[in-house]
C-alpha cells in the first residue's frame, strides 16, 4: 500500500480560579484527511475525512469535607469517504464526587459518558487478503457510539497501610463488533459492524503494607473482569481473575525486589486473548550517581507463552499463540549514569495533550 495522510489539530483552555470553585471551559478542533491506496491481491483507494469540534465546561471546588467537579460537553463529528458519510452528535456529561470520612479514609464516585470512534482502518472501504482463506474487509458504514464509565472507590492510607477497593462498570450500546462471514467459495470474512452492546465489570483490591517502615515492604493486587458481548447473532461473556504480588526491600544503598503475576485475559467481541503472566527478581545497587541492577526474569521456566488468541466464531474457530524461549531464564545488567550537571528548571505544568498517530491502514 502506499498512502498519506494530514491532521491539524487544536485545542484552547480557559480556567478562572472563582471562589469557592474553579471554573474552566475549552474547545477542542481537528481535521484529518487519509488516502490509502492498496494494490497487490487487492485494489482500492480510500480517501476519508474526519472533522470533529468539542465544547466542554467543568466547574470544581470543596464544601468541607467533600470535595466535587461536575462537566458538561458536546461534540459534532462529520465523516466522509466517497459515498459513504455521516453526522454525528454527542452529549458528554461527567460528575465525581470525593468525601473524606478521616484523614486516612475516602469515598469516590466517578461518572462519565464518552463517545467512542472506530479506528480509522476498520472504516477504510478495502479488503485485505490475510492468507488463502481469510480476509479483513473494511466498514465505511460504522458509526461512532457512546460509552458510560461508572467507578467506585473506597481507599484507606496511613503511615504503613495503603488499602484500595474498586469497582467499575462500562456500558456501551451499539458498538462496533467483530463479525465473521463464510462465502460460498469458502472464504472466511472477517469485519465489523455496529451490533447490540458490550458491557465490562472490573472490581478489584490493592494493599500495600510496610512490615518494617521504610525497609521491608509487601504488595498484593488481585480482583476479577467480567466481560459481556451482545452481537446480534451470538452472545459470549467471560470471567477472568488475575492477581500480583511484590515483595520490595530497601537496605541503604542495596534494594531488593520480587514481582509476579498470572498475566491478564479478556473477551471482546469473539475474541478471547490472552497476555503472559511476568515473574522477575531485581536486585540494584546505587553509588553516587551510579546505579548497577541485576534483573532475572521469567526463573526456571524453558518455555514462555506471550500471548495467546483465540476466535469463538461458529464458522471459524482459530487459535493463535506465540511462544519465546528467549524470555525465559533472561538475565539483564544494566548501568545507569545520573547527569546531574547544569541548572534545574521546574517542569511546565501542561494540560493540553494533542496527538495523532493512526495512519488509517488496514490490515
Amino acid at each position: 500500500m502506499d498512502g498519506r495522510t494530514y491532521s491539524l489539530l487544536s485545542e484552547a483552555i480557559y480556567e478562572n480560579r472563582l471562589k469557592p470553585f474553579t471554573l474552566s471551559a475549552g474547545l477542542n478542533y481537528s481535521q484529518k484527511y487519509t488516502n490509502n491506496e492498496y494494490t497487490g491481491d487487492v485494489s482500492s483507494v480510500t480517501p476519508m475525512h474526519h472533522n470533529r469540534v468539542y465544547l466542554f465546561s467543568e466547574i470544581k471546588g470543596t464544601w468541607g469535607k467533600l470535595r466535587y467537579s461536575a462537566g458538561i460537553g458536546g461534540s459534532y463529528l462529520h465523516y466522509r469517504q466517497q459515498a459513504h458519510s455521516y453526522d454525528y452528535w454527542s452529549f458528554c456529561p461527567k460528575a465525581a464526587l470525593s468525601y473524606n470520612f478521616t484523614h486516612s479514609l475516602q469515598l469516590s464516585y466517578n461518572f462519565q459518558l464518552n463517545e467512542r470512534t472506530s479506528r480509522v482502518a476498520m472504516i477504510s472501504d478495502a479488503a485485505i487478503r490475510t492468507n488463502r482463506m481469510e480476509w479483513t474487509v473494511g466498514s465505511p458504514d460504522l458509526k461512532p457510539n457512546r460509552e458510560t464509565y461508572h467507578t467506585l472507590r473506597l481507599s484507606y492510607n496511613d503511615s504503613r497501610l495503603q488499602v484500595n477497593l474498586q469497582g467499575f462498570y462500562k456500558k456501551c450500546p451499539h458498538p462496533n463488533m467483530a463479525v465473521y462471514e463464510r462465502t460460498s467459495d469458502d472464504r472466511f470474512i472477517y469485519t465489523q459492524r455496529n451490533q447490540k452492546e458490550i458491557d465490562a465489570l472490573h472490581a478489584m483490591a490493592y494493599a500495600s503494607y510496610w512490615l518494617m517502615p521504610e525497609k521491608l515492604s509487601v504488595t498484593a493486587y488481585g480482583g476479577l473482569f467480567r466481560c459481556f458481548n451482545f452481537g446480534h447473532n451470538y452472545t459470549h461473556c467471560y470471567t477472568s481473575y488475575f492477581a500480583t504480588g511484590a515483595l520490595n526491600a530497601y537496605l541503604g544503598n542495596l534494594s531488593l525486589h520480587a514481582y509476579a503475576d498470572n498475566g491478564s485475559r479478556f473477551l471482546e467481541g469473539e475474541t478471547k486473548g490472552y497476555s503472559g503472566g511476568d515473574i522477575a527478581l531485581k536486585a540494584a545497587y546505587s553509588y553516587k550517581d551510579w546505579q548497577f541492577a541485576l534483573i532475572w526474569q521469567q526463573p526456571f521456566q524453558h518455555k514462555y507463552k506471550m500471548f495467546e488468541s483465540e476466535v469463538l466464531n461458529r464458522n471459524l474457530q482459530k487459535t493463535t499463540a506465540l511462544y519465546s524461549r528467549d524470555a525465559c531464564n533472561l538475565v539483564n545488567l544494566t548501568v545507569t549514569w545520573r547527569l546531574t550537571k547544569g541548572r534545574k528548571f521546574r517542569a511546565v505544568n501542561r494540560s493540553i495533550q494533542l496527538k495523532d498517530s493512526d495512519t488509517g491502514i488496514i490490515r
